[in-house]
């Protein structure tokens, strides 16, 4: 009785295996786009708790967290401050670019805002 082997060829684990590196390859340059997603809302969301700030001391706020953490997409210009009757609104739209290879990147749009006042409805960039 003939038996045939099973399993995989050598150009399947192969072919594989690239498929493995390109998407680890994607992943780690996409993690630290979300993290400083991540670390931007969380600063936005510890300045908007004091309320009572003017729109001059929420951007010193900001930067002094960017200097911290070293955001490199969004600087204090770019934040979207609202203050009215004592309600504070703050937010942030910013793209950012991953490059991948030579003539191929990703573009992440973010758009986040905190507090008493929508800031992002009307404002286009």
């Amino acid at each position: 009785m003939k038996r045939s082997q099973g399993g995989f060829s050598f150009l399947i684990v192969l072919a594989f295996a690239m498929l493995a590196a390109v998407v680890v390859f994607v992943v780690l340059k996409v993690v630290p786009v979300y993290t400083e997603y991540g670390a931007i809302k969380r600063t936005i969301d510890e300045i908007v708790v004091d309320q009572e700030q003017t729109d001059h001391e929420v951007r010193r706020s900001f930067e002094n967290n960017d200097i911290v953490q070293d955001f490199n997409s969004v600087k204090k210009e770019d934040l979207l401050v609202t203050s009215s009757g004592g309600k504070l609104g703050v937010g942030v739209r910013y793209d950012t670019d991953v490059p991948i290879m030579k003539d191929i990147k990703l573009v992440f749009h973010f758009e986040y805002q905190a507090g008493s006042i929508p800031v992002l409805q009307d404002q286009k960039q």
